[in-house]
């Protein structure tokens, strides 16, 4: 099991002021002594905080998004067709989905320090998230954290750039949806939350509403297209390779709501063929456009 006093602070309903109440009696980084570096580390000018900052508002962000306020509601409006607390209602090693979540946020960019460099005037922090996956490798077990929720941890960890990265020249294909949800062992709703926390926590007050729901839109289309390409259950109709070039859609927020309402309606058995699929995705898309 995780070390008492962080497992009370990270089950708390308020974690982030839990954390930060551990960090100002000097014993946050005595349990985690790699998140001391982060402490007046300064960030380029994008981020508001510096790293530790950065890493506690993402666990503040994470309370939002879990939590029983406007921010949740939201993040399930746009997840309608996910079951929210089944997908985060389970336990690993005994301890809860949630509360490996929240520890992954803390820890999210906890090798930025490590990793930093200066290049042509910029400062860079080349692959801080495999880095520090592999510090928490390391620190995790001694604070009584099993093996596969240590594995969980460093993965959230180690990957919590790949959303950004699937879309960076355009569309993901579904070769590369599927390499991510198998080097994330599936746990890509987790994911997406710890990697959403960090974009909240990135411009600190800076953040809008507009910024909430373009990330809720964008969570519902990673996991739509994870879904997808997974090979559990019933296979999809269409995936977002066939949306691409049946509709000559190239990604983004389009993509995700078309694909996800063509995967509400066949597992309401309201479409059983491709050409119902189609159809359908031809309709959605129509509307969607004739809404912008």
């Amino acid at each position: 099991m995780l070390h008492g006093l962080l497992f009370e602070a990270l089950t708390a309903r308020d974690s982030a002021a839990a954390l930060r109440e551990l960090d100002e009696r000097g014993l946050l980084t005595t349990l985690i002594p790699e998140l001391e570096a982060g402490r007046g580390f300064t960030q380029p000018s994008l981020h508001f905080y510096d790293v530790l900052d950065h890493n506690l508002a993402a666990v503040a962000a994470i309370d939002t998004i879990l939590g029983d306020g406007e921010d949740n509601r939201e993040v399930r409006a746009a997840l309608e067709w996910v079951d929210f607390d089944a997908a985060l209602g389970g336990q690993v090693d005994g301890v809860p989905l949630r509360t490996l979540i929240r520890l992954a946020s803390v820890l999210h960019d906890v090798a930025k320090p490590h990793t930093a460099t200066m290049g042509d005037g910029r400062l860079r922090f080349p692959r801080h998230g495999p880095h520090g996956g592999e510090l928490m490798r390391e620190r995790l077990p001694q604070l009584g954290l099993g093996e596969e929720a240590t594995d969980l941890v460093a993965r959230l960890i180690r990957y919590h750039l790949r959303p950004g990265e699937l879309i960076k020249n355009g569309a993901a294909t579904d070769r590369a949806v599927r390499r991510f949800v198998t080097d994330l062992d599936g746990h890509v709703l987790p994911l997406m939350l710890v990697s959403m926390a960090d974009g909240m926590a990135t411009r600190g007050p800076g953040y809008t509403r507009e910024h909430f729901r373009r990330h809720c839109a964008f969570v519902n289309y990673v996991a739509a297209r994870a879904w997808a390409v997974s090979d559990e259950g019933e296979a999809p109709l269409l995936t977002g390779d066939d949306l691409i070039g049946e509709l000559d859609l190239s990604g983004g927020r389009l993509l995700g709501a078309v694909l996800t309402s063509v995967r509400r309606a066949q597992y309401e058995r309201a479409i059983t063929t491709r050409h119902d699929a189609l159809a359908l995705a031809r309709s959605v898309l129509e509307t969607l456009k004739a809404a912008d």
